[in-house]
C-alpha cells in the first residue's frame, strides 16, 4: 500500500534529457516529499544529482504511557545497532495491532480510504476512492503543528501521520472507524530533527521504517525496541513492508560522475539479518536495467511473493508503466498499467495499492486503473487531480 507520496514530476527528472541529442540514463534518482510512503524517492537524470544531507537521528518517546527515552546515535558502521526503551518505561499492551488484513486476493472495493494531507493545510483528509466523499479530516494534536507525511498499514484503516513540531517531527497513528471516520489519534514516538523523513509501516501497523542520512531505522511500535543499518555511501528512498519481516528499498550511491555500483536498485532487506544495510539486504533489481531503462518506486506485496515498480524508458520520448517483478527472482511478470508515452516525460505512473498476493492492483497513469493480472480497467477512483507525481501533497492508500 501506498504509503506513501509523492515524487517530483517526471517532468522534472527529465527536463535536463531534453536539451540533449541523444538521451542516456545512467542514473535516475526519484525525489517525494514525505508521504513515506508509501513511499519518496529522489531523482537525477544523467547530471542531475541530487543529495541529501546526512543527519544523525534520535528518538524518544512522548510523556504518558510509552514515557521512555530509549535514544540511537548515527548507525554503527559494523553493523545493525540495537537499542530499547528504558526497562519499565514503555508499557506493554498499549500497542494494538492493525485491523484484520484484506484476503490474499481481495479486489479494491476491500480498501475503499485513502489520505490525502494537502500542500497548503495542516489537516489530513480521508477520501472514498470510489464516491470521492470525504469522510474525515484530521488535526494535529498540538497547536503551531501541521502534518507533513503519511504512511498506511495493511488493513485500510490504520495510518501513521508525521507532524512538524518545534524542531521536531512527531509520528502518530490514526484509526478509522469502519466507516472511515476518525476513531482515535495517538502520539508514537518523536525524531528531533526538522526534516520528515521517507517512512513506512508495516501491513500490522506492528513496525515503522525511516530513512536516515547513512541508512535505514526500524522502531517496533509494539515493544519500544528499534534497529539501525548503516550505508557506507548513498541514500536509501522508497521503503515498502512485506510482512514484518522484509523491506524493499531503492539504494543509490551519490557520486558527482553519476556512476552507480553494481548493487544500486531496489534492494530486500531481511530485519533480522546481521551486517551493514547493503550485506543485509540483497538486490532485486539493478537500478538501471540498461542506458535508457530504469525502475523505481518499488511497492513489495504484503505477502512478499512480488514487486510492483515503475519501469521509465527514454526513446523518442519518456514511456512510463508500471511492471510486476518476482520477489524471488527479480524478472519480469507482467505490466501492470498500460504504457503512456509523451515527448517530455510529463506523465508518470505510479503504483498505489495492492492485495496481499498482488491479485489485484490499482495504479494512477494519468487516470486510475486497477488490474487482476488478465486486464486492466480504467475506474475513476477519485484520486487528486493530475499526477500524483507532480503534486506536492503527501499520499497514502
Amino acid at each position: 500500500m501506498l504509503d506513501e507520496e509523492l515524487r517530483m514530476g517526471l517532468a522534472d527528472w527529465v527536463r535536463p534529457v531534453a536539451t540533449l541529442p541523444a538521451p542516456d540514463i545512467r542514473v535516475l534518482r526519484r525525489r517525494a516529499r514525505q508521504r513515506g510512503m508509501r513511499r519518496a524517492a529522489t531523482a537525477a537524470v544523467i547530471t542531475a544529482v541530487v543529495t541529501a544531507a546526512a543527519v544523525g537521528i534520535t528518538v524518544s518517546l512522548p510523556a504518558g504511557p510509552r514515557a521512555g527515552r530509549p535514544v540511537v546515535g548515527p548507525p554503527a558502521a559494523g553493523g545493525p545497532q540495537t537499542w530499547s526503551a528504558a526497562p519499565g518505561t514503555w508499557q506493554r499492551g498499549t500497542w494494538q495491532p492493525a485491523g484484520s488484513l484484506p484476503a490474499p486476493d481481495a479486489s479494491l472495493a476491500a480498501a475503499p480510504y485513502f489520505v490525502t494531507i494537502p500542500a497548503r493545510g495542516a489537516s489530513a483528509v480521508v477520501t472514498d476512492a470510489f464516491t470521492g466523499q470525504v469522510r474525515a479530516s484530521v488535526r494535529p494534536p498540538g497547536s503551531g503543528q501541521d502534518f507533513a507525511g503519511v504512511a498506511a498499514a495493511g488493513d485500510d484503516h490504520t495510518f501513521v501521520l508525521a507532524a512538524r513540531e518545534t524542531g521536531a517531527v512527531g509520528f502518530f497513528e490514526l484509526r478509522l472507524r469502519p466507516d472511515g471516520r476518525e476513531e482515535s489519534l495517538s502520539p508514537l514516538f518523536t525524531l528531533p530533527t526538522r526534516t520528515v523523513p521517507m517512512f513506512a509501516v508495516s501491513p500490522d501497523a506492528s513496525l515503522l521504517a525511516y530513512t536516515t542520512g547513512t541508512g535505514i531505522e526500524t522502531v517496533s511500535l509494539a515493544a519500544g525496541t528499534g534497529r539501525s543499518w548503516a550505508v557506507a555511501d548513498g541514500q536509501t528512498f522508497s521503503l515498502s513492508w512485506a510482512g514484518d519481516t522484509t523491506l524493499a528499498f531503492e539504494w543509490q550511491v551519490s557520486s558527482s560522475s553519476g556512476a552507480q555500483p553494481a548493487g544500486a536498485g531496489l534492494r530486500l532487506l531481511d530485519i533480522a539479518a546481521p551486517g551493514t544495510l547493503i550485506r543485509a539486504s540483497r538486490l532485486l533489481i539493478p537500478y538501471c536495467l540498461s542506458a535508457q531503462v530504469c525502475v523505481v518506486a518499488p511497492l513489495i506485496s504484503p505477502d512478499g511473493s512480488t514487486v510492483i515498480a515503475t519501469s521509465l524508458a527514454l526513446g523518442t520520448g519518456v514511456t512510463t508503466t508500471v511492471e510486476e517483478y518476482s520477489a524471488r527472482t527479480g524478472r519480469p511478470l507482467g505490466a501492470v498499467s498500460p504504457a503512456v508515452t509523451t515527448p517530455r516525460g510529463n506523465q508518470a505512473c505510479d503504483p498505489l495499492w495492492t492485495d496481499p498476493s498482488a491479485q489485484h492492483a490499482a495504479v494512477f497513469c494519468g487516470n486510475g486503473f486497477v488490474t487482476d493480472r488478465t486486464r486492466f480497467t480504467m475506474a475513476d477512483l477519485h484520486l487528486p487531480a493530475g499526477s500524483l507525481r507532480t503534486r506536492s501533497e503527501s499520499f497514502a492508500w
